[in-house]
């Protein structure tokens, strides 16, 4: 039964003959039960028997327009519309064609096969959504005439060539081996940075930082990193009563080079190159002993000293040997306050809230039919953000 309703529900598609935007059909089970996973038999066969007769009489819906499979709807057809300009069904399904397979053979994200139309339905609504985004702003980059110069795409290119090259990459890399073609990725680049500057024109100017504005980050930083001493108050009490000094220092200490080993150190002496509060912590603990928080330029420490060699005068033999130690310890970093930075992660917040309510202004203007997913919402695409 199940492969039959299946087989029946696939045959139920509306697409629009001559290429005008359909109103939402009568009788839609493909997209609105399955994709929704409503399970109900008796309300599916409810359904589908409709659609058995609408089949059977014809293909005609009541206003004249034919009701087809998937793979019977032309490239052609348009399926979206953003004030005039068209999003064809061949095109939507070629790009989110080109980001499942991106998805599975570069991110290596797999689908369970019971879960192929639903990541289908996914991608269709993922590129619809990065067509909209796209076209809203153009078309509105259009209407202030904006556009990008070949010195301002030059500059693009090297900043995105300086930005790759940390994880050694290339922009050959990027253009040859992204989600889409070539061709694509370039226009979707160029695109974008007519949108950045779009932004920039429209919004980027009315975003002002003001000193309150940093003393609330400043506040708030200063109230994150108090946050970070408690917790590692609370990480020595739990060692005090019991818990391995190793164990935690692999759980949360933030020295990347000593944490996999329990926090360890080198065995060190008085002139060794740490802090003088850091050294005189560890020379005052007996072997076994945790100290207090010892606070340095790294940040927060607590410091558990595993043994201690005496100094040894020098003999006719041999020269004086230092005092040294062996010692662990667990570092918390606490975020440095500097008010430069703080002030521009407030405008690059600011500018980000800027250019949501601009773009989200202008989508209410905005005039979108989506045949496919009548109720679909619009946000800003994830690689957007």
């Amino acid at each position: 039964m199940g492969g039959y309703l299946s087989w029946l529900e696939s045959l139920v598609y509306t697409q629009d003959v001559g290429g005008s935007s359909p109103s939402p059909p009568t009788i839609f089970c493909y997209n609105f039960y399955c994709e929704k996973g409503v399970c109900m038999n008796a309300y599916r066969l409810m359904c589908l028997s409709g659609a058995l007769l609408v089949l059977v009489a014809g293909c005609k819906k009541a206003d004249g327009k034919k009701t087809l499979a998937p793979g019977e709807m032309s490239p052609h057809t348009v399926i979206v519309k953003v004030d005039g300009v068209a999003l064809t069904f061949g095109e939507m399904d070629k790009r989110a064609s080109s980001l499942h397979t991106y998805a599975i053979e570069r991110e290596g994200i797999y689908y369970a096969t019971n879960m192929l139309h639903e990541a289908t339905m996914s991608f269709r609504r993922k590129a619809i959504n990065e067509f909209v985004y796209k076209t809203i702003l153009l078309n509105e980059a259009a209407r202030h005439e904006i556009a990008v110069t070949e010195r301002e795409q030059v500059l693009a290119l090297q900043k995105l060539a300086r930005r790759l090259a940390q994880s050694h990459s290339t922009t050959n890399d990027y253009f040859n081996k992204g989600p889409h073609p070539p061709d694509v990725m370039r226009r979707d680049f160029h695109d974008s940075l007519v949108i950045d500057k779009l932004f920039n024109q429209e919004v980027q100017r009315s975003v002002k930082v003001m000193d309150p504005d940093v003393e609330k980050g400043v506040a708030a930083l200063e109230e994150a990193n108090l946050m970070k001493r408690v917790q590692l108050e609370a990480a020595r009490k739990q060692i005090l009563d019991g818990a391995s000094f190793e164990d935690v220092a692999r759980a949360i200490s933030q020295d990347n080079g000593t944490a996999r080993h329990g926090g360890a150190l080198q065995e060190f002496a008085r002139d060794a190159k740490y802090e003088e509060s850091f050294k005189d912590a560890a020379f005052s603990l007996s072997p076994g002993q945790v100290s207090d928080i010892v606070e340095t330029r790294a940040g927060y420490h607590i410091i558990k000293v595993t043994a201690r060699n005496p100094a040894k005068a020098a003999t006719a033999d041999t020269p004086a040997v230092a005092e040294t130690v062996r010692a662990s310890h667990i570092l918390v970093r606490p975020k440095a306050i500097d008010r430069q930075e703080i002030a521009k992660a407030v405008y690059l917040e600011k500018f980000a809230e800027g250019k949501l309510a601009f773009y989200e202004e202008l989508k209410a203007k905005a005039k979108i039919e989506n045949v496919l997913f009548p109720d679909m919402q619009y946000k800003v695409p994830d690689n957007r953000k």
